[in-house]
């Protein structure tokens, strides 16, 4: 198993504003403030392409783009872009809140994606509070906040063949030899403690390979 926590958050959504038209014979026109865009929404798409969870061991927090504010002349703000996080076929998606993690989606397929974290409505421009009592209106409202939440990413390893062996005898050089996986090696038993993958391609195919730590005698009892 592969498992990591990252922290994603929506874009907000944009102001909302007051504004007034201002015409050549039109001196004191009604309100024309436009609506805020609404915020990007976060997703995280499968890609059989990936083969580990090693990139986010460095970046945990991922944000989409905010929508952009309303605009003179009832023009509309800018959506934020929406962000897509590429993981590996077989990642389990789990929502963590107050101390629970709930399943929210199994990626089994290439490209099948969820969407994790939902921008922000866009704010209300002036020009929606015009009534026939109240022809000028002051008010305009902001975005909503984009959600923001913490996940869980548990990758189920899924390999087309098992490099297996006793301790210190290659298994590591020969994954690096043949792959672009870089494990760490040294001169002594038990450096490799997690499985560690390589992709090798031959051909027009490509093959998924994985180091299994050191076996012992009687592992195959419960033994090391």
């Amino acid at each position: 198993m592969d498992k990591v926590e990252i922290e994603v958050q929506a874009g907000d959504g944009g102001d909302g504003i007051v504004s007034f038209r201002h015409e050549k014979y039109v001196p004191f026109g009604g309100p024309d403030g436009g609506d805020g865009g609404r915020g990007g929404n976060v997703y995280l798409v499968a890609d059989k392409r990936l083969t580990n969870l090693n990139d986010f061991r460095q970046k945990r927090k991922f944000r989409a783009t905010p929508g952009e504010r309303g605009g003179k002349q009832k023009k509309h703000g800018a959506d934020g872009r929406d962000l897509e996080i590429m993981v590996p076929l077989g990642t389990t998606i789990l929502l963590k809140e107050d101390g629970q993690e709930m399943l929210l989606a199994d990626l089994k397929e290439h490209g099948w994606r969820v969407l994790v974290a939902k921008g922000g409505k866009g704010g209300l421009g002036n020009v929606h509070f015009a009534t026939a009592r109240h022809q000028v209106p002051r008010k305009a409202t902001k975005g909503e906040t984009g959600e923001r939440r913490w996940l869980v990413l548990d990758l189920k390893l899924i390999a087309d063949v098992g490099i297996v062996g006793y301790p210190n005898v290659g298994k590591s050089t020969f994954l690096v030899a043949v792959s672009q996986a870089r494990p760490k090696i040294a001169d002594y038993a038990f450096t490799t403690r997690e499985p560690a993958l390589g992709v090798v391609d031959v051909g027009m195919k490509t093959y998924v390979l994985a180091e299994i730590p050191g076996l012992i005698d009687g592992a195959h009892l419960g033994k090391g």
